[in-house]
């Protein structure tokens, strides 16, 4: 005997579009029962479990499940896959705006630098859901359970859209405060804040994008873009002294200043910089097999202009090569990335 239960329970769908990979998981599982108390039972097959509904102001997904003693177990399965299935149906259709963000915040003279403090901001964003998805229609045999998902989309557009302008808003505001104080850091410490905002506005803009029947991505407006890279644009204007404190750090020198310079940083030798690295490093180089292994056991102290200790860190590097200049300046390298990657991790989250 084949029975049929009807249910209109609402189940959140986490949502955590990737800026750069577009794979991140989708949605969350809610532990309810699929199967209610009152159900109605019918005797046919559901046309949805082989056609989808071809409402175009909704979406759907279909997922399905062998019995295996307990149909509700079966149907809460089922409803995951469904879940998963409206999910990768839309996906197909988002692949272009997810390729038109990964090129949006990395524009021409965008430096290594910026786009790290970009990243730093963004893994801070808490993932949001999205509450507009339903179970609509569920099936269950002695051998199989079905489950149809739908999502009003018009809905979950409507919701983001009253987000995305409330961020703007407070962005609006953030760029109308005055700026007091006459250091760089100083006064770039008062607008770090707003690039948290605008990552915010980058989820909620991908959502809308994924969800809304026009596929179009919301974008800020242009004042509000010209904010963010005057922002930018002032870490690059700050004022970086590499100090060096034993000979190790001395020998890795030439890679150091190379790379970190290529990375965007503004370094000197100014008495008074905005921010000071101090490196000490051991070094160890061995030889195998043709290679040459560098190994650098590195310290580093950032201080601000008052002497004041920021973040302090411990960090390996290791460079491989044939020659062995040049493992020693991998090594070096991939020191300065860390350096850079710290810097930016400084400025997002301890400065604020």
């Amino acid at each position: 005997m084949m029975t049929r239960y009807l249910t209109t329970s609402l189940i959140p769908l986490t949502l955590a579009i990737s800026l750069l990979s577009g794979c991140s998981s989708l949605y969350e599982k809610d532990d309810s029962d699929v199967v209610p108390d009152d159900v109605t039972q019918v005797q046919s097959l559901p046309g949805w479990v082989t056609q989808q509904p071809s409402d175009k102001t909704k979406a759907y997904g279909v997922g399905s499940m062998e019995v295996y003693g307990s149909p509700d177990q079966a149907l809460k399965r089922a409803a995951d896959f469904a879940r998963a299935d409206l999910v990768s149906r839309l996906k197909v259709t988002i692949s272009a705006t997810n390729s038109s963000r990964i090129n949006e915040y990395t524009s021409d003279g965008e430096t290594r630098l910026q786009k790290n403090i970009s990243q730093a901001v963004s893994s801070t964003i808490p993932t949001v859901t999205l509450d507009e998805v339903v179970i609509r229609d569920t099936y269950v045999d002695d051998n199989y359970a079905y489950a149809l998902a739908e999502l009003d989309r018009a809905a979950a557009a409507s919701r983001i859209k009253a987000q995305l302008q409330e961020v703007e808003t407070e962005l609006e505001m953030m760029k109308s405060a005055q700026v007091t104080g006459t250091g760089k850091l100083e006064r770039l410490q008062q607008q770090l804040p707003a690039l948290a905002l605008f990552a915010q506005h980058d989820q909620l803009a991908e959502q809308y994008a994924f969800v809304a029947t026009s596929r179009t991505r919301p974008q800020p407006a242009q004042t509000l873009r010209d904010y963010r890279a005057d922002i930018l644009a002032a870490v690059k204007q700050l004022d970086v002294r590499l100090v060096l404190l034993d000979d190790g750090a001395r020998i890795m020198r030439g890679g150091l200043f190379e790379t970190l310079t290529n990375q965007g940083l503004r370094l000197g030798e100014s008495d008074d910089p905005d921010l000071s690295f101090e490196v000490s490093a051991n070094l160890d180089s061995q030889q195998q097999d043709g290679n040459y292994y560098v190994f650098a056991n590195a310290r580093v102290n950032l201080r601000d202009s008052s002497g004041k200790v920021l973040s302090s860190f411990s960090d390996k590097a290791r460079g491989v090569s044939g020659i062995q200049q040049n493992a020693l300046n991998k090594a070096s390298e991939k020191l300065a990335e860390q350096l850079s990657e710290e810097l930016a991790a400084t400025l997002t989250q301890r400065l604020r």
